[in-house]
């Protein structure tokens, strides 16, 4: 991410302005600016346009999908802080924040083809020392002696070292996500009956968050979660 103060510095730069003659032709104090560039203040959006345009510059924003969990972390937070009668507004929410990390954008994510059941995977993956984390379906309902999602997530150590996966192609019958566990996942992990598995709010976003048919096979399950304090 660039600061304002490497903006105004390059500015300045390419057109051979001295601190002073920019702040007579913008009207910002050449003092203000000093500050600006040498980190002291954070200038407002407008005020950094306002400099930018009178040496010739436009400010274009731009926006880059930072893929993070953190909208999951946000809206688990306030669902813990929440009043009982505030929790089927936040849970509600749900949906419209699963789109906001969709598990195949998020850094790091890495597809497989599940060839064999999920609990043979778990196992392999903790033979390799990758801590597995299980999400989705599977995690909601306390169970990995079946698959139920469409798409399993599993969080480990590191997807991209974890072996004996056989890549994704049009043919795979069906087909996991591994990510990468982050501290936000690791906040919301339990311990159910030996498997390492996320919070139940969590699956239930991971769920929700994952392609095709499943969002909408995992929308029944929010009136359950309405009416369950955070285990």
């Amino acid at each position: 991410m660039v600061e304002a103060s490497g903006l105004l510095a390059e500015a300045r730069s390419a057109r051979q302005l001295s601190m002073n003659t920019l702040a007579d032709v913008s009207g910002v104090p050449a003092s203000t600016i000093s500050r600006i560039e040498s980190g002291k203040i954070e200038p407002t959006w407008a005020m950094v346009s306002r400099i930018l345009a009178a040496a010739g510059f436009q400010l274009q924003p731009t926006l880059k999908d930072a893929g993070t969990d953190e909208p999951f972390a946000g809206i688990i937070r306030r669902l813990e802080d929440a009043l009982p009668d505030e929790r089927a507004k936040i849970v509600g929410r749900f949906p419209a924040v699963a789109q906001l990390a969709l598990v195949a954008r998020r850094e790091g994510t890495r597809r497989i083809q599940l060839d064999t059941s999920l609990s043979e995977v778990v196992a392999n993956l903790t033979a390799q020392g990758q801590a597995p984390v299980v999400s989705s379906l599977e995690a909601y309902v306390d169970d990995i002696s079946q698959t139920r999602s469409f798409s399993p997530v599993l969080y480990v150590d590191d997807p991209a070292r974890a072996d004996g996966f056989a890549p994704v192609t049009r043919t795979s019958p069906r087909v996991m996500f591994l990510l990468p566990t982050t501290d936000n996942v690791r906040a919301v992990v339990r311990d159910v009956d030996g498997v390492a598995m996320v919070s139940p709010e969590w699956a239930l976003l991971d769920s929700l968050a994952s392609p095709g048919r499943q969002p909408d096979a995992t929308m029944y399950l929010l009136d359950d979660l309405i009416m369950e304090p955070t285990r």
